[in-house]
């Protein structure tokens, strides 16, 4: 800015300085900001914008200090209680962020950014109630603005309620017919849902105006790739410019590309482009926050804490001291091993309700943690403890909706094969129904999955790591066998997807229940379902094929470095 044009007043340096952290110039800002301050060291505005040039830089708690300084000048300031309420989020510091958002809507109840910043932090809680709550009040506030459909549509997808989502997305529409990201929205929703030639019509208008983008060409690819129109979905992928796109964009380009390359039966181009999806997710982890090694580490305590002489240090409890309830059940295995098609297979029985990837098992291990750190204290467990922590169970399986009384509730979850020691010492009648694949397939099929980044999913970037994560599981769950008395049955894969009766009559056995007809339909029933939550979703929603058997010996010069650390188990398991 040149001498001539410079702010000259207060009021005009102010402004500047706003404008300047609009445009991202967070250095201008704080210049006039700083020079402001020194002139007016208490005003509410100038300590207000430190604030936000603090949190914009990843100050946070810089950023609280100069915002509780702006509201001590002015305590009524509804978008200073929002700010602060942000930069205690980034603080982690939720329970007052809360308080900072509710007082700032007790002073102005019509002001958006309260439930935009709200709903993201109940959201986040797990609270998608509230956070459902705040995204239609902003809507009601604003309903000609896209931001709360788009948030509705997008909690609502991550919910899984993919009927809800597109529903959102349609309301939105209907006030901004043309709007771009409320058509992606919508053809997200629309394929997850199976709605392909919807889904691909509102993926190409989102290309018309916003050509190229990456989310909306993955959609559009995925669906055609579902319909079966692999070299048409290929061509237009391999047109982008991936080397341009930022990490989390070129994974999808990549990984679409590679899911297709496998379809199409040319596994070395496949390879390469799942080797590229990893590479890009790779780099989005530390952002992230995601450390691998943590989920590692907790495998490998759970190792170390079950042996022979710790289970028999238990306290022992008699059954008759506990608490009567039903015998809760679980389907666990490694993931990719098959487990989301036995749940569409098993729920489509009247009197089996499948709850499905949800962490309702972990509140009890963190119970456990605080009683004495976990596993250690599952060995000195009272009667109490346990039958308290029971009934924390069937509490959360409650507040999933699941009608206890009236189904056979099953858990599935399939990491929870590493806490099977935990359902064993407080539910010592479960019944855990152990899906399994063969070891390469299901370590290949981890590998090729572009998965939600956390710190147990992160290890399916590399074969390497995969294939170390398979064998601290698998090495667990046999200490489990080996130790402890367990009620388990077997589903295997590759039998699941060529006779799934005879697969399931076991399992039904075991729940004593008759097979049903309706469970021979498993495509029209998760169709109906409709809240399908894991990246199987497109494969459980198409009649049974035999591509994904036996996968792994199309790549098996890929996985030489890795079979010799497989071995054991594929003998163990019956593979060899």
């Amino acid at each position: 800015m040149s001498q001539d044009t410079a702010p000259q007043s207060p009021q005009e340096m102010l402004r500047a300085a706003f404008q300047a952290f609009d445009q991202g110039d967070l250095a201008t800002a704080y210049k006039f900001a700083q020079t402001l301050r020194a002139q007016h060291p208490n005003h509410p505005d100038v300590l207000h914008l430190l604030g936000l040039i603090s949190l914009k830089g990843g100050a946070a708690p810089q950023a609280e200090k100069f915002i509780r300084l702006a509201l001590s000048q002015v305590p009524d300031q509804v978008v200073f209680h929002v700010n602060l309420g942000n930069a205690l989020v980034q603080q982690g510091k939720r329970q007052e962020a809360r308080a900072a958002y509710d007082k700032a809507a007790s002073l102005d109840p019509t002001f958006p950014g309260i439930y935009v910043n709200r709903g993201m932090l109940s959201a986040g809680e797990g609270d998608a109630d509230g956070a459902l709550a705040d995204f239609e009040r902003l809507i009601e506030l604003n309903p000609s603005l896209p931001e709360g459909y788009l948030r509705l549509g997008r909690l609502n997808s991550e919910m899984g309620q993919f009927e809800a989502a597109r529903d959102a997305y349609v309301r939105g529409l209907n006030v901004r017919p043309d709007g771009p990201m409320l058509l992606l929205g919508l053809a997200g929703a629309l394929e997850r849902l199976g709605a392909l030639d919807g889904a691909i019509e509102a993926a190409e208008k989102t290309l018309l105006a916003l050509p190229d983008h990456p989310g909306a060409l993955g959609v559009w690819a995925r669906a055609k790739r579902r319909q079966g129109h692999l070299e048409e979905a290929r061509d237009r992928l391999e047109r982008v410019a991936v080397e341009n796109l930022p990490p989390d964009m070129r994974r999808v380009i990549h990984g679409e590309l590679g899911q297709i390359y496998d379809r199409l039966e040319e596994p070395s181009d496949a390879f390469d482009h799942f080797v590229a999806q990893n590479a890009a997710a790779a780099d989005l982890l530390e952002p992230a926050g995601v450390d691998k090694q943590t989920y590692m580490a907790q495998v490998q305590k759970l190792i170390a804490g079950f042996t022979p002489d710790a289970v028999d240090a238990w306290t022992k409890i008699s059954r008759d001291d506990l608490v009567p309830m039903s015998a809760p059940v679980f389907i666990v295995g490694f993931p990719r091993s098959g487990t989301t098609l036995l749940d569409q297979f098993l729920d489509a029985h009247e009197a089996i309700k499948v709850i499905e990837e949800q962490p309702i098992l972990l509140p009890l291990r963190d119970a456990i943690e605080k009683i004495g750190g976990y596993p250690s204290a599952l060995a000195t467990l009272s009667v109490e403890q346990i039958n308290d922590l029971r009934q924390m169970y069937f509490k959360a399986l409650g507040e999933t909706g699941a009608e206890l009384t009236k189904h056979t509730i099953i858990n599935k979850l399939p990491l929870n094969i590493i806490h099977v020691g935990l359902i064993a010492r407080i539910f010592p009648d479960a019944k855990i129904i152990f899906a399994v694949r063969h070891p390469a397939d299901a370590v290949l099929s981890c590998f090729m999955q572009d998965f939600q980044l956390n710190a147990s999913m992160a290890h399916f970037l590399t074969l390497k790591d995969s294939a170390a994560l398979y064998e601290a599981v698998l090495s667990l769950w046999r200490r489990y066998q080996d130790l402890l008395s367990l009620q388990t049955t077997k589903v295997r894969y590759e039998q699941l997807i060529v006779d799934p009766k005879a697969a399931l009559l076991p399992v039904l056995t075991m729940l004593g229940l008759e097979w049903q007809p309706a469970q021979a339909d498993h495509v029209s029933h998760a169709k109906a379902r409709g809240t399908i939550r894991t990246p199987s979703f497109s494969q459980v929603t198409e009649p049974l094929y035999g591509h994904a058997a036996e996968r792994w010996r199309r790549y098996e010069t890929h996985l030489e470095g890795i079979l010799p650390r497989l071995a054991p188990f594929i003998s163990e398991l019956g593979y060899d």
